[in-house]
C-alpha cells in the first residue's frame, strides 16, 4: 500500500519536476555553450566561433571584473550584516506584547513590497543635492552639502543604506516566524532556574534559531547578489565604478558592448 501511494505521489509530481528541470537545465546548458564561443550579437555576420576557455581567461585577467567582484562583496557583506542585526533586534522586540505591534510590523513590510524602480526614484529625490529632504536636514545640522550617490566616498554606503531600508523586513519576517515557533516551556523552565534575559537569548534562543538564521542569511545573500535596479537607476555603477556590482558589469558587457 505504501509503495502504491509513493508511486502515485511521484506520478503527480513528475510533470512539475520535468517542467522545472527543463526551464532550469536548458538555460544552464545554453549559457555554458555560449561561454565557449566568441560571439558579438551586434555583429552576427562574424558568426560564433568556438574559442574554448579563452573567454574565461580574458575575464579572469580583467581588472574591471575584479573591481566589480570587490564592490559586490562589500555591498553584500555590509548590507546583509546590518539587515540581520536590525532584523533580529526588531524581531526580539516585536515578539513581545507591546502596543501597536501589528502596526509597526505592517510599516516595516511596506518598503519590501514596493517596486525597486519606484524606490530608486523616491530615494533619488530624497537625496537630491539641491532640494533633497535628507540633504536639507544635513545642511541644517551644520554639515557640508552631501553628494550622496555622486561622491566616491559616499556612493556605495548610500546604496547599502537604501538596500537596508528596503530589505530588513525580509529577514525580520523570517526571524520573527522562527521566534514564534520556539517552545515556550523551555523559557519557563530556564526562568525558574534563575536564567536572566541574556542567558535565555544566548543558550536557548540562538541555538534553536540557528537553522532559521542560516536559511535567512543564505536567501538574503543570494537576493543581494542579484541587486541591479536601484543601483543602475541612481548611479549606473559610478562614480568611478565605485558602485559597479557584478550584475551591472554583466549588463554592460552583454547589452552595452554586446560581448
Amino acid at each position: 500500500m505504501a509503495t502504491v501511494k509513493r508511486k502515485t505521489v511521484v506520478l503527480f509530481l513528475l510533470p512539475a519536476m520535468l517542467v522545472i528541470t527543463a526551464v532550469t537545465l536548458y538555460p544552464l546548458i545554453y549559457s555554458i555553450w555560449v561561454s565557449l564561443r566568441q560571439w558579438n550579437i551586434s555583429r552576427p555576420w562574424y558568426g560564433n566561433n568556438f574559442v574554448g576557455l579563452n573567454n574565461f581567461s580574458r575575464i579572469l585577467t580583467d581588472g574591471q571584473f575584479w573591481n566589480s567582484m570587490r564592490v559586490t562583496g562589500l555591498f553584500i557583506f555590509w548590507s546583509v550584516f546590518i539587515e540581520f542585526v536590525l532584523a533580529l533586534g526588531l524581531a526580539l522586540l516585536l515578539y513581545k506584547e507591546i502596543r501597536a505591534k501589528n502596526t509597526i510590523r505592517a510599516a516595516l513590510i511596506i518598503p519590501m513590497i514596493v517596486c525597486p524602480s519606484v524606490i530608486a526614484l523616491i530615494w533619488k529625490y530624497l537625496l537630491n543635492d539641491t532640494f533633497g529632504v535628507l540633504t536639507l536636514l544635513v545642511r541644517r545640522l551644520g554639515f557640508e552639502n552631501m553628494h550622496w550617490y555622486g561622491d566616491i566616498r559616499t556612493a556605495l554606503p548610500t546604496m547599502i543604506l537604501i538596500d537596508v531600508w528596503e530589505w530588513t523586513a525580509f529577514l525580520f519576517l523570517i526571524l520573527l516566524s522562527g521566534l514564534i515557533s520556539l517552545p515556550v516551556t523551555l523559557y519557563e523552565v530556564a526562568r525558574i532556574d534563575g536564567a536572566n534575559s541574556w542567558k535565555l537569548f544566548r543558550f536557548i534562543t540562538l541555538p534553536l534559531m540557528k537553522p532559521v538564521i542560516i536559511i535567512a542569511l543564505f536567501l538574503r545573500t543570494l537576493d543581494a547578489l542579484r541587486t541591479f535596479d536601484i543601483v543602475w537607476i541612481l548611479t549606473r555603477g559610478g562614480p568611478s565604478y565605485r558602485t559597479e556590482l557584478i550584475s551591472i558589469f554583466i549588463f554592460k558587457e552583454g547589452l552595452h558592448f554586446f560581448n
